[in-house]
């Protein structure tokens, strides 16, 4: 979409989406002339969101609706968004540029939440869109516990696995606890498809060392649904017809420079069921400004959530960074991390009973960052239990990142024991 095509759909979106309550307020703007006009309007902000919700920001003119959800937090009022019938479809057809390429010959097991979640129902129509058959196996029901999931892969001849990355290695380990080997023993599996968390390309290779397949990401959130897809060669590309992204520095006012990581700011390009003008999503995003092999044009990396953002003298390690550090080291499936006394703390779980970590290579990343680092190996089921096979494949969205106290008591724990 060329500059004048998007300041008129910005335009008439904005006509739209100030017949809301929420947006009559805020948008007092005439016409845009620019897309730098855009950054006038001010940011909406989750917080805002939930004050907004259930009804707030629909449109008086909104089209019919057809699907209602909500986001995923366990605590306060949730955010609600509705999409109409033509958001859903715009929305599975996004999908399908997927590099997965889901086919008629696809029994495409979902691994995702349904309930009031968004990505399981955008799979599972974007897989029947192309053809393929779906087998909706909820991570959050007692129907489908981890072992019964395994089965269902062997048994069913599965072709490609959908969930968040940590599942698709909880389901490895879950083989593994059952006597079967992931590379061996699912000889039909022929990709995994991942959402609902950053992704990065350390936990990419990983889940591909275990699986032996192709892992491919899609990104999105309950607020606006899946955003970006890989292509076949890997690289998130956004719907660009769809939204309109700005990449802002951390005063949330100002354009980072081309190539350097910001805080993500999406507009919705079409007049949805519930438009977002200038949301402010928490992530950190790099766009990479030249085109793909794949012969789309940017694509962008998530770095992760701004809020799980740990610094420690100046120095930040975000997720992308702290699984950097983990690549080389013989555990990598199960960690977190949290500082302590201004020190990194990185906890993962062995898996091995041979597992160490050389002091050589600690010395070596202290002297890069200029802050001081401890890599401590924990036995097996520190993190994540495994004796309780439904808790284990029923966690919430996966936590990477300690509190100060919560760092501060697995130290205690381990002195002590």
């Amino acid at each position: 979409m060329n500059t004048q095509k998007k300041i008129d759909a910005l335009n008439e979106v904005l006509t739209y989406a100030k017949t809301s309550p929420y947006y009559s307020k805020r948008i007092q703007i005439p016409p845009l002339d620019s897309l730098n006009d855009l950054k006038i309007i001010p940011l909406t902000t989750k917080a805002e969101l939930r004050e907004q919700s259930p009804f707030g920001l629909l449109p008086n003119s909104s089209m019919s609706l057809s699907q209602y959800h909500e986001s995923s937090g366990t605590t306060g009022t949730p955010v609600s968004v509705w999409y109409s019938k033509s958001d859903l479809d715009e929305i599975a057809q996004g999908i399908t540029s997927c590099g997965v390429n889901f086919c008629e010959q696809d029994l495409v097991l979902i691994r995702f939440p349904y309930a009031l979640s968004t990505i399981s129902h955008f799979m599972h129509r974007s897989v029947q869109l192309q053809g393929g058959c779906v087998i909706p196996a909820d991570s959050r029901t007692t129907v489908t516990p981890m072992p019964k999931v395994i089965d269902l892969m062997k048994r069913l001849n599965i072709t490609v696995l959908t969930c968040i990355s940590l599942q698709a290695i909880m389901l490895a380990e879950m083989a593994e606890i059952l006597g079967l080997e992931p590379k061996r023993d699912f000889p039909f599996l022929r990709a995994i498809c991942t959402a609902g968390e950053p992704i990065t390309p350390y936990r990419r290779e990983l889940i591909e060392d275990i699986w032996g397949v192709p892992v491919f990401d899609n990104y999105g959130m309950t607020e606006v649904g899946t955003a970006m897809v890989d292509c076949h060669l890997k690289k998130l590309h956004m719907f660009e017809d769809c939204f309109h992204v700005e990449i802002l520095k951390d005063d949330l006012v100002t354009d980072v420079q081309p190539g350097e990581a910001g805080n993500l700011v999406i507009t919705t390009l079409r007049k949805r069921a519930t438009p977002m003008i200038r949301y402010s999503t928490g992530d950190i995003v790099q766009e990479i400004n030249s085109a793909c092999a794949c012969g789309k044009g940017r694509s962008f990396v998530i770095r992760g959530r701004k809020e799980n953002i740990l610094s420690i003298n100046s120095v930040t390690f975000d997720l992308y960074e702290l699984e950097k550090i983990i690549a080389p080291l013989p555990a990598r499936r199960f960690w977190s991390a949290g500082k302590f006394n201004n020190s990194l703390y990185l906890f993962i779980e062995k898996e091995s009973i041979t597992d160490t970590i050389s002091r050589e290579y600690v010395d070596k990343l202290m002297e890069i960052y200029g802050v001081s680092i401890s890599i401590i190996l924990l036995n097996k089921g520190t993190l994540y239990d495994r004796d309780d096979e439904v808790s284990f494949g029923m966690k919430a969205k996966p936590r990477y990142f300690m509190t100060d106290q919560e760092t501060a008591n697995l130290l205690n724990e381990i002195k002590t024991n």
